[in-house]
């Protein structure tokens, strides 16, 4: 894996790619990086271009002073296609980084196919639960990653707090790419009632459950979770 760094209009955006293959694009968590996704690169099958992105605000990439709206971030993963020329490509996202690829299929373009992982826009935020829940969770985030992005950590979760920011029925039932909904059994962060609340909301969705695995099916049973995007990416080229 190689790590590029590409511009978009929002801020610099580093990212890892394997460089060869058909793309698929990897949107992470909250706090994450690019790196959550590294203990299933191994099994993902050698004809997919693996792309593990550091959303604004996290890892490598940009802390810009933006409101880290949604469709920002949606639209600065459009400007990494863009400029990487890519015309065919699917996206994995997991929590947050779901909740930036659902927002993308259904307000900027369609992937081959998209893959929400134990994905958040519909379930409550930390920031609907206060302040307080705020800065627990950046404090925890901040024990466990090296990274001076405190601020941009607030402006994410405050933004995520905002009843406009949701997913909507309107804006699944504008998904009209295959999708694929993986959750863990085991996720006490986003139960698994929003996966089936997904799936009934996107037209022509699977729902496929990892027993035993919890918020991170990619960290927790990373074989399975691979093994699952192989397998509904085997014809992609």
């Amino acid at each position: 894996m190689e790590r590029k760094y590409y511009q978009t209009q929002y801020g610099r955006i580093s990212l890892l790619d394997r460089g060869t293959g058909y793309p698929v694009i990897f949107l992470h968590g909250l706090g994450g990086t690019g790196n959550t996704w590294l203990k299933s690169e191994p099994f993902l099958d050698s004809r997919l271009r693996p792309i593990f992105v550091d959303l604004l605000g996290h890892g490598h990439s940009d802390k810009p002073e933006i409101d880290y709206t949604i469709i920002q971030q949606a639209e600065a993963i459009k400007s990494i296609i863009d400029a990487m020329g890519l015309k065919n490509f699917s996206i994995v996202g997991n929590s947050y980084g779901g909740w930036i690829g659902l927002k993308f299929a259904s307000s900027i373009a369609q992937p081959d196919m998209l893959f929400p992982v134990d994905s958040a826009g519909i379930s409550p935020t930390p920031a609907e639960q206060g302040p307080q829940a705020v800065e627990s969770l950046i404090d925890s985030i901040l024990k466990a990653r090296n990274y001076k992005n405190r601020d941009a950590l607030r402006r994410i979760m405050n933004n995520n707090g905002k009843r406009e920011e949701k997913i909507t029925q309107e804006d699944l039932a504008a998904i009209s790419c295959p999708t694929t909904i993986i959750w863990g059994t085991e996720d006490h962060v986003i139960p698994l009632s929003y996966g089936e609340a997904l799936k009934a909301g996107i037209k022509g969705s699977e729902l496929i459950i990892i027993d035993g695995s919890g918020h991170t099916p990619h960290i927790d049973k990373p074989e399975e979770f691979s093994e699952i995007i192989n397998k509904k990416l085997q014809n992609k080229d």
